[in-house]
């Protein structure tokens, strides 16, 4: 909600000139949110680019071949930098060059290159927020170490005011000072965990729709691959339920090809006596190019399950850190409220002290005085 009416009007009521809205400019902020503004743009540009290619990717329908004319653009995983990924290319984007002609169908390596495309570009961008957050990191450590060398560099700084003749207000000021300094600093740091935060959260929604699609890609190619080999074996007098159990039921190892093999082959093998040398040569080659076939589909199946695999992987580690990073924020929000509590005590500490005279002066008068006393008295007699 938008409370500058509300809060302009207070200011006119005190003839006040109204608040003027800032224009927004990236090129104003720092670097961390430059930064952060950069990675966002790029899960925006991602997330935007799985929704528009859904409909061609979950598809039925392949495409024959690729033309040159008609090439599908991709996302290009960037470079990798320490501190900020690259901007990604704009073929990425929903609205790049390569939208106007995106085709209705793809085929299975060109949602192959898809799945590793995003995954690289994944990994890069959840590279470039562990790299971001690791920067505040230092900022926060180096912040701390300036502080407690300025205090240690002050040393005996309040007994040097009082003995140069200093008021009672300067030690309450400098306090005060640190102590907001302290607050800023925390406050600073707690509202960057929590952009750390939210670029995680996005980049892992972003992984949830990829993951999502690759799934749902994979569930469907089974059944259609099974469907299509239990009509081929069906046209022929055959049964491939055992086979398609054996192969696609949860993605096997290759002993299950050979299982499969072995059950094709007792297909035809009860009236080889019935059959001319001929149609059993046939038989054999229709045999050997429906296992070839049935081999290419279940490594197609097998590097998608990987490709979800590698996904769902990137994804706990993604929980993983936002957990981390929930938790951090909150101690850091209750540092920051136990430091303006510390310094909101301290301060009225120190007005208490500066009100009342203190003891160590009215010692050290006591004592110059009586010493005054003592030579004077020394000097008389």
């Amino acid at each position: 909600m938008d409370l500058s009416p509300i809060f302009n009007e207070s200011l006119a009521k005190h003839n006040v000139p109204p608040l003027r809205p800032r224009p927004f400019r990236l090129a104003d902020l720092d670097e961390f949110l430059k930064e952060a503004y950069r990675i966002n743009t790029h899960i925006a540009d991602l997330t935007a680019y799985l929704s528009a290619i859904r409909p061609s990717y979950l598809s039925a329908s392949s495409a024959s071949a690729p033309s040159s004319s008609r090439r599908y653009h991709q996302p290009h995983a960037p470079s990798r930098r320490p501190h900020a990924p690259p901007r990604a290319d704009s073929s990425a984007s929903p609205a790049g060059p390569g939208a106007a002609h995106r085709p209705t169908h793809l085929t299975d390596a060109q949602r192959d290159q898809i799945d590793a495309e995003t995954k690289a570009l994944l990994r890069e961008l959840n590279a470039g927020i562990a790299a971001l957050a690791e920067a505040e990191g230092v900022r926060r450590d180096a912040s701390r170490a300036v502080r407690l060398k300025k205090r240690r560099r002050v040393g005996l700084g309040a007994l040097g005011r009082w003995a140069a003749g200093g008021g009672k207000g300067e030690g309450l000021d400098e306090e005060e000072e640190k102590g907001e300094e302290e607050g800023r600093d925390e406050a600073v740091g707690a509202f960057r965990d929590g952009v750390v935060w939210y670029l995680r959260e996005k980049l892992r929604a972003a992984g949830e729709r990829q993951s999502e699609m690759v799934g749902r890609r994979l569930g469907e190619e089974v059944e259609r691959r099974k469907n299509e080999l239990n009509r081929f074996v069906g046209s022929r007098g055959g049964k491939i339920d055992g086979l398609a159990a054996n192969g696609f039921a949860g993605g096997e190892k290759r002993g299950s090809v050979d299982e499969g093999k072995a059950t094709v082959a007792g297909t035809w093998g009860d009236d080889d006596e019935e059959l001319s040398e001929e149609q059993m040569q046939t038989f054999a080659r229709e045999n050997q190019d429906m296992l070839r076939q049935y081999e290419d589909q279940l490594d197609q199946v097998r590097t998608a399950e990987r490709s979800l695999v590698e996904i769902s992987e990137l994804q706990s580690t993604l929980a993983e850190n936002l957990t981390t990073q929930q938790e951090h924020i909150d101690l850091l929000v209750q540092d920051s409220l136990m430091t303006a509590e510390n310094v909101g005590k301290g301060n009225k500490e120190l007005k208490r002290a500066s009100e009342r005279a203190s003891t160590a002066r009215v010692i050290f008068y006591a004592t110059g005085a009586f010493c005054f006393t003592i030579v004077l008295w020394d000097l008389i007699i």
